[in-house]
């Protein structure tokens, strides 16, 4: 199973979702079509399998990272670098798969509740943990730290996935998303 979804990962990131087909994937895992139907009832579900995967991936490093921050005690701007700079490796790793996951994979609607809840619980520990930093202004933490998640996803995904387009070079693209991020995390909420 581990060996087929690798191999989907591979194949939809060369291909494509749509040219991704079940038989390119089996040649790629080096089992018969048969055994992957016998795993998998189809590339719907494979591509499924794969993002669900992806979620509990970055779930995990997300909780690593917030652990991490805790025992270590690092600056605020420390932890915000750390945070930009492991959200880039994890997308840089595969950088088209998540696009083609999120936008071309027909998601059932209980990964898209999945998805959705994953957000939620990224924003919730990102707040817990600073909530220890004095510098970061409290009130409606949760929905800033949720503008910070789908901010840091958001740009790290655009700059992995487009890296013969790099405008800037990757140390001073990390240290703009982290200039970006103090500002916003330390100013005055605006309230209208």
């Amino acid at each position: 199973m581990d060996a087929i979804l690798a191999a989907a990962a591979q194949v939809f990131e060369a291909h494509g979702y749509a040219a991704g087909t079940t038989n390119r994937i089996a040649i790629k895992a080096g089992v018969s079509i048969g055994t992957l139907y016998q795993y998998f009832s189809s590339k719907e579900a494979i591509a499924v399998a794969l993002l669900e995967q992806h979620i509990a991936d970055t779930g995990h490093r997300l909780h690593e990272w917030v652990g991490h921050m805790v025992v270590e005690q690092h600056s605020l701007s420390e932890a915000l670098n750390d945070y930009v700079t492991d959200m880039l490796e994890m997308h840089s790793r595969q950088p088209r798969l998540q696009h083609i996951l999120l936008e071309e994979t027909p998601i059932p609607e209980r990964v898209h509740q999945a998805l959705l809840e994953s957000e939620r619980q990224a924003a919730k520990t990102v707040a817990g943990l600073l909530r220890l930093y004095p510098e970061v202004r409290q009130s409606g933490l949760e929905h800033t730290c949720f503008v910070v998640v789908q901010s840091v996803e958001s740009l790290t995904h655009r700059f992995a996935a487009h890296p013969d387009d790099e405008f800037i070079p990757r140390a001073t693209f990390v240290n703009e998303v982290v200039t970006m991020l103090l500002a916003y995390l330390t100013c005055e909420a605006r309230h209208e």
